[in-house]
């Protein structure tokens, strides 16, 4: 599985909120997925509920792992917290939405 396929995985759950409804989330989330090639950046705005690849400029949260980790988690067979005790996830910001958002995605 690659980054693309995970970034379309979120493009649909995103697209699938009801603008008007309630929502669990909002907030604007920079997601930096390292891979063999680098570090791909994506925004992921659950305010304006779209998913953009680029930098974000003033985050409220930034979400850093590897492929394979994200796998995982995306997979359910790593959970946000074991990543973060085993240093495979670095998240910074709000730390309440960044809980909210492994929900989410």
């Amino acid at each position: 599985m690659s980054v693309e396929t995970i970034i379309e995985r979120i493009k649909v759950r995103v697209a699938a909120v009801d603008p008007n409804g309630p929502r669990k989330v909002l907030g604007v989330f920079q997601l930096n997925i390292k891979t063999a090639g680098g570090v791909e950046q994506w925004i992921v705005d659950l305010k304006q509920l779209k998913v953009d690849q680029g930098v974000s400029a003033s985050p409220d949260v930034t979400v850093t792992v590897g492929l394979e980790d994200m796998l995982a988690i995306s997979g359910k067979t790593l959970t946000v917290g074991d990543a973060l005790k085993q240093g495979k996830i670095d998240i910074s910001g709000d730390a309440d939405l960044a809980a909210k958002l492994a929900e989410v995605i």
